[in-house]
């Protein structure tokens, strides 16, 4: 039954996705299409280890311009007791340090995922990231953004800091499914949706880009018994042509 259930949910925010944000959608893939005929990069950051990268970078049938944008920092000083630690998300300096050492260059698109979009780390990411010439995308719950406040000094969520916005069509908490023996909806929507908006952004980035007259570089699934060989030649095209 519950099964059943999450299949009639998963069914009803596939179908929001596709009703209400086909226009938002096509926003960005021209922004991506405009990036890539200019020379720029496309950067992809999933905060929170929501899948995004995990499934959009280097899969058979995806894109090779689409590169992960990740950071870390890891600090190894013990917090006295009678201290408060510091939370790393919320030290915005890093994400000038980032953008410093990273290859970012005005004109490149950086795609960003935040379910709850109410995180400053990812916020402050795509306020950073504009101010220094970069286009941004936004993957996020709209609705689950307005329910809470931002943890973000500006007060903003992240779909009101990027240039394009992509409503994941997920609700507050993200878990769908009520069940009565449990005091917590279980089954998240956002990995479900999260991927299926970013497929259907890559496929229409390709479309727009075949329309031009340009052709992508794409991955061959590794089970292909040549695709070892395909994929490395592919992969010395992408360098040349950054497509």
């Amino acid at each position: 039954m519950f099964k059943e259930q999450y299949y009639q949910e998963i069914r009803k925010i596939i179908d929001c996705i596709i009703e209400t944000q086909a226009d938002a959608i096509r926003s960005a893939s021209s922004l991506i299409v405009e990036s890539l005929s200019n020379g720029g990069a496309i950067y992809l950051y999933d905060h929170g280890g929501h899948s995004l990268q995990y499934e959009g970078i280097g899969r058979a049938g995806g894109p090779m311009f689409l590169q992960p944008f990740t950071f870390n920092l890891n600090i190894n000083i013990p917090v006295h007791p009678l201290r408060t630690p510091k939370e790393t998300s919320e030290i915005y300096e890093i994400i000038d340090i980032v953008l410093e050492r990273s290859t970012l260059k005005p004109g490149d698109v950086i795609i960003i995922g935040s379910v709850s979009g109410r995180n400053p780390l990812p916020i402050e990411l795509a306020i950073k990231a504009r101010g220094f010439g970069v286009k941004t995308i936004g993957i996020t719950s709209i609705a689950y953004s307005k329910a809470f406040p931002s943890r973000h000094y500006s007060g903003k969520r992240l779909f009101e800091v990027v240039d394009v916005a992509i409503d994941n069509c997920g609700v507050v908490g993200d878990a769908i499914l009520e069940v009565r023996e449990l005091p917590v909806k279980i089954c998240p929507t956002s990995g479900i949706s999260g991927i299926f908006i970013l497929w259907l952004l890559i496929a229409d980035v390709i479309e727009l880009l075949l329309e031009k007259g340009i052709r992508p570089h794409i991955y061959k699934s590794i089970n292909f018994d040549d695709a070892k060989e395909f994929n490395e030649k592919e992969l010395a095209e992408y360098k040349k042509t950054g497509i």
